[in-house]
């Protein structure tokens, strides 16, 4: 009874290993463009559009308004937004001084982080109110981007920049949601390689820096932070299967197009963590074991190192056995 105690004790003391398992797909998100054409000579002005209807099934997950500001212009654009169900919010957002072609916010993803900003789905109606200072300024169109799950369930979240959204609508990258060192990974998607340099998969350890990144048809798949070694693949532009793994420190690259078209393996001491994905065509796929950061994989020279110092162990201690006889 006393050893099967203490094997109990010692099996709990054991660290918990999470697995962690999705797959997803960008065609959950859809674009709304809708003309929302307004003009302003130089000065102050202030545009509304009171009673606003956007008819959609899916959840609001990013809106913005488009516009050519000529001089230095100040905007700040507030937005009611009452849901399917009913319920009512408020967003609020400012810009420092700009000019040029730009989109201005009006609803962002992150809001979701925050427990007021529970929206049901669509349909939605919305008050927006643009207010312009110092400037010539038009008005081109609303954006809006939808989300068929509820934004709080997905395991990767589409990021739309300013310049948001690209002609090519497919083209989009993603910030993972579960934000965590992995000891091990499987992860595999479908990618659109545009030509010249891309950063495919981010992420590393303290900061974000690029895992495996594509410059002119040669691959670079990092094993250092920041820091990595061209192949070249002769990639042309394409759609590609991306199959990047990591185990026992162990970080792996294989791109398919209809067989294998390059290959590569690196080692790194310690588990990684994921922070985003670019140009995702395709459904992804993830299976992962979660780590510590603190966590070390032996390389084959520390391995033989550690062989070296227990043989010198073992011939230092036959020696002082045969002093002592």
């Amino acid at each position: 009874m006393k050893k099967l105690a203490v094997m109990i004790l010692v099996l709990l003391s054991l660290p918990v290993v999470r697995a962690y398992e999705f797959t997803f797909s960008p065609d959950n998100y859809g674009i709304i463009e809708e003309p929302a054409f307004s003009w302003a000579d130089m000065g102050n002005t202030t545009f509304k559009w009171d009673g606003y209807e956007l008819n959609t099934t899916g959840y609001l997950y990013w809106a913005g308004v488009l516009v050519s500001a000529r001089g230095r212009c100040a905007f700040s654009e507030e937005m009611a937004i009452v849901d399917g169900s009913g319920r009512r919010f408020y967003t609020e957002y400012g810009t420092s001084p700009t000019n040029g072609t730009l989109y201005l916010p009006l609803f962002e993803e992150d809001l979701y982080l925050s427990h007021y900003y529970n929206l049901s789905r669509g349909p939605y109606t919305f008050n927006i109110t643009l207010k312009a200072e110092n400037c010539e300024v038009m008005v081109k169109k609303f954006v809006f981007v939808t989300s068929r799950a509820n934004p709080k369930t997905l395991p990767l979240k589409l990021v739309p920049p300013y310049g948001y959204p690209k002609k090519e609508q497919a083209i989009r990258s993603f910030e993972f949601a579960n934000k965590t060192y992995w000891r091990e990974f499987e992860l595999n998607f479908t990618y659109i390689y545009r030509g010249g340099s891309e950063d495919v998969v981010n992420g590393w350890k303290s900061e974000p820096c690029p895992i495996l990144s594509i410059s002119n048809g040669k691959i670079c798949l990092a094993e250092r932070y920041c820091e990595c070694y061209e192949e070249n693949a002769s990639l042309s532009p394409g759609i590609y299967r991306v199959e990047l793994g990591f185990k026992e420190g162990n970080l792996s690259v294989r791109i398919l197009e209809k067989g294998i078209v390059f290959e590569k393996s690196v080692h790194v001491r310690h588990p990684l963590y994921l922070a985003s994905l670019g140009g995702v065509a395709g459904n992804v796929s993830f299976r992962g074991v979660e780590g510590n950061a603190s966590e070390l994989f032996e390389t084959p020279k520390d391995r033989q190192g550690y062989l070296i110092f227990a043989i010198a162990l073992i011939i230092a201690l036959m020696i002082a056995m045969r002093w002592r006889i």
